[in-house]
C-alpha cells in the first residue's frame, strides 16, 4: 500500500473511488477495514462518470445497485459525480468534502486497461501535493505505477476523454472537413495560385475543430491537412515528394502553427468551462448567503432553492432516527435507496437528493447548502428554547405575583370570618343584638370578597387555559347593566351610579353570564380608582359594533400603564393591596375576547378614566 503525506485532521474522512467492475467490492471492504481502524472515521464511496455518457440509474445497472446496497448496509454514504478528467473528479470530490485519505485500485470509473489504470494512480499522485489534499491509499496492485513514473509523467493526461456529442462532431469534422477544402480548392485552381487561402482555410478548420472535440481531432485534422497540401497543392503534386526546401518549411510551419492552436483553443475552452462552472457555484453560494435575510428559518425555501439551482427532480430533509421527512421540495426520493445523494447535516438529519450526477465540485455546493440548512435547525431550537424559557420565566413571573396577592387578599377576608366566629362564640361574654348583627354582617362581607377573588381566579386560569366556555344569544344592554348592578352591589354604592342608554340602543350577541361579570368588573374599578365622583354608564352603536362606556372622573391612567393595567395582578399605581387581586381588568378584557368583543381605556376629558366595552351586534338571519 502506497501512502502520500497525511493533511491533518481532527475526523478522518475516507472516500473510496468504485467503478462498478471486478474488485470494488474487495476494495470496498479493504476501505472498510481501514475506516475501522481509525477513531469516529466516516467512510464515502464515489463512482465517477464521464462527461457525455448517460447516468446510469441503479435498476438498469445491477452491479452499481448491489454495490450501492452494500456501501449503505456498512453505514457509508453513495455519491455519482460527473468529470472529463476522473482524477481530477476524484480529487476535486475529495477537496470539497475536506477527505483526509482517498483510497484507489485497479479498476477506476470503467476503466479495464491496466496501463491507463495505472496512469490515473499516477496523476493522482503527481496532483495531491497541497497541504489540505487527501492522503492518496493505493491498494496492492498498483505499486509498479510509481515505479514507471519517471518514464511516463505525461501519459496521464490521456485520461482526458470527453464523450459528448461535441466531441463526436468534432472527429466528424476533421475527417471529412480537410478533404472537402481540398477539393474545392482543386476545382477553383488549376496552377494552385490559392496556395495561401487554401493554408487559412485548413487553419481555420483546425480551430473548428478544437472548439468542437478538443485536442486529438484537431492533431488529427492538421495533420490530414498537411498531408492534402502535400499532395494536391505542393509542387510536384501528386506524389509525397516535395523539390522546393521553402515548401517543406512552409508545410511543417503550418502543421506547427496548426497544432499550437488547436492546444491553445482546446486549453481555453476547458478553462472558459471550467470558469463558467466557477461563477456558476460562486452564484449560488452568494444567493446562499444572501438567502439568510430573505428566507430566514425556511428550510423548505433553501430546497427549493437547492433543486432550482441544479435542476434537481427533488430534495427532502429526513430524521435519521424515525426516517419521517422534515421538509421537502420538488419529487422528494422516498428513501436512501432511491435518493443519488445522501448528505448527513448533522447528527439528527440527513439530505436526500434525487437528480442527475454533477460535477465532482459541486459536492461542495450540496455541502454548503447542508451546512446553511443545519445552521437554520440549530436557530430554530435556539428560538425554541428561548421561547420556552421566556414562557417559563413569564410563568414563574405570574405564581411569584399570585403568591404576594393571594398572601394578602385570600388571608384578609378570611381573618375577618375568623375573628367574626370566634368572637360569636366566645361564652365568657355577652354581645348586643346590634354587635351580633355587625359581627355577622362581616363574615357575610368577607365571605363575598373572597367569593369574588376566586371567581376571579377561576376566570383568569380558564382564560389562559383556553377553556372559556361561551354560549352567545341574543342580549338588551338594558338587561346586562342591571344584572352587572346587582352583581357589584356588594362593591358599589347604586347612588354613585348614573346609567345614560340610548332608548334605540340595538341587542347584542354575547353571553349573557361572562357580559355581566365584565361589566361588574369595570363598575367596581370605576368606583374604586373615581374618587367621589359620580360612575357615569352610556351606550354608542354603529353598524356592527355596540360601545359600552363606563366613565370616572378620578386620577386616570397614564399613557405608559394603559396596557400594563390590564395585565394579571396588577392594580393602577400598585399603592397597596386592599383592592383586590389586580385581575379585575385582566379577566376583563380576557372574557371580552372570547365573547368576541373587546375591553380597552381611554381618557376622560376633564380628568379619569373611560373604560370601553365592545361587543358585536345581534343581526336577524334572513
Amino acid at each position: 500500500m502506497d501512502v502520500s503525506t497525511t493533511p491533518p485532521s481532527t475526523h478522518p474522512l475516507i472516500i473510496v473511488a468504485l467503478s462498478g467492475h471486478a474488485g470494488s467490492e474487495v476494495l470496498f471492504r479493504q476501505a472498510l477495514v481501514q475506516a475501522s481502524q481509525l477513531p469516529d472515521a466516516e467512510l464515502m464511496a464515489v463512482h465517477v462518470l464521464e462527461r457525455g455518457t448517460r447516468a446510469t440509474r441503479s435498476e438498469k445497472d445491477a452491479e452499481l445497485a448491489r454495490l450501492r446496497e452494500l456501501v449503505e448496509e456498512s453505514g457509508a454514504t453513495w455519491h455519482m459525480v460527473l468529470g472529463q478528467d476522473i482524477c481530477q473528479a476524484l480529487l476535486g470530490f475529495a477537496r470539497s468534502t475536506q477527505a483526509t485519505h482517498l483510497v484507489v485500485s485497479g479498476v477506476l470509473a470503467g476503466m479495464s486497461n491496466r496501463r491507463l489504470t495505472q496512469q490515473v494512480s499516477l496523476h493522482l499522485l503527481q496532483q495531491a501535493t497541497a497541504p489540505t489534499d487527501p492522503q492518496i491509499v493505493i491498494f496492492p496492485g498498483h505499486q509498479e505505477a510509481k515505479k514507471t513514473a519517471r518514464f511516463t509523467p505525461q501519459k496521464s493526461r490521456a485520461v482526458h476523454r470527453p464523450r459528448g456529442p461535441r466531441w463526436i462532431f468534432g472527429w466528424i469534422l476533421a475527417l471529412i472537413g480537410p478533404p472537402l477544402i481540398g477539393i474545392g480548392f482543386v476545382q477553383g485552381s488549376d496552377e494552385g495560385e490559392l496556395l495561401t487561402l487554401n493554408f487559412l482555410g485548413q487553419l481555420t478548420l483546425v480551430v473548428f475543430v478544437a472548439l468542437l472535440g478538443g485536442w486529438w481531432p484537431a492533431v488529427t485534422a492538421a495533420l490530414l491537412g498537411t498531408g492534402i497540401l502535400n499532395w494536391y497543392f505542393t509542387p510536384p503534386t501528386g506524389q509525397w515528394h516535395i523539390h522546393e526546401p521553402l515548401n517543406v518549411v512552409a508545410l511543417v510551419l503550418f502543421l506547427l502553427v496548426a497544432a499550437g492552436v488547436a492546444r491553445v483553443v482546446d486549453v481555453e475552452v476547458r478553462r472558459t468551462t471550467e470558469a463558467g462552472l466557477a461563477r456558476h457555484q460562486a452564484d449560488i453560494l452568494f444567493e446562499l448567503s444572501g438567502g439568510v435575510i430573505r428566507e430566514g428559518l425556511s428550510v423548505p425555501a433553501l430546497l427549493e432553492r437547492l433543486c432550482r439551482s441544479y435542476a434537481l427532480r427533488g430534495a427532502a430533509l429526513v430524521h435519521q432516527s424515525t426516517g419521517s421527512t422534515v421538509a421537502s421540495a420538488g419529487e422528494p426520493p422516498s428513501s436512501h435507496e432511491t435518493s443519488d445523494y445522501v448528505i448527513t447535516v448533522d447528527t439528527e438529519h440527513t439530505l436526500l437528493i434525487d437528480g442527475t450526477p454533477r460535477e465532482a465540485s459541486d459536492q461542495g455546493v450540496f455541502e454548503a447548502f447542508a451546512g446553511r440548512i443545519a445552521a437554520v435547525l440549530q436557530q430554530r431550537e435556539l428560538a425554541e428554547a428561548r421561547l420556552k424559557a421566556q414562557e417559563l420565566s413569564a410563568g414563574n413571573a405570574m405564581r411569584t405575583a399570585l403568591l404576594a396577592a393571594v398572601s394578602h387578599d385570600l388571608r384578609t377576608p378570611l381573618s375577618g370570618i375568623k375573628a367574626s366566629v370566634s368572637s360569636l362564640r366566645m361564652q365568657d361574654v355577652v354581645l348586643s343584638e346590634e354587635d351580633t348583627a355587625t359581627l355577622l354582617a362581616t363574615i357575610e362581607d368577607s365571605t363575598d370578597q373572597l367569593s369574588e377573588r376566586i371567581e376571579d381566579l377561576l376566570n383568569m386560569s380558564r382564560i389562559q387555559a383556553g377553556e372559556l366556555v361561551v354560549r352567545r344569544s341574543p342580549i338588551q344592554v338594558e338587561d346586562l347593566v342591571a344584572s352587572a348592578m346587582r352583581d357589584a352591589a356588594g362593591q358599589v354604592n347604586p347612588d354613585r351610579l348614573q346609567i345614560q342608554l340610548p332608548e334605540d340602543c340595538p341587542r347584542v350577541r354575547t353571553d349573557y353570564g361572562l357580559a355581566v361579570r365584565v361589566l361588574a368588573n369595570l363598575m367596581e374599578n370605576a368606583v374604586r380608582h373615581g374618587g367621589n365622583g359620580t360612575v357615569q354608564l352610556q351606550a354608542d352603536s354603529t353598524d356592527s359594533e355596540v360601545k359600552i362606556l363606563v366613565i370616572d372622573h378620578g386620577t386616570g391612567v397614564p399613557q405608559t400603564e394603559k396596557d400594563r393595567i390590564f395585565r394579571p395582578f396588577q392594580r393602577n399605581g400598585d399603592r397597596n393591596n386592599n383592592s383586590g387581586l389586580g385581575l379585575g381588568l385582566a379577566v376583563a378584557r380576557g372574557l371580552a375576547q372570547g365573547m368576541d368583543g373587546h375591553v380597552n381605556v381611554e381618557d376622560t376629558p376633564g380628568g379619569g378614566a373611560t373604560m370601553v366595552f365592545t361587543l358585536p351586534i345581534f343581526k336577524e338571519e334572513l
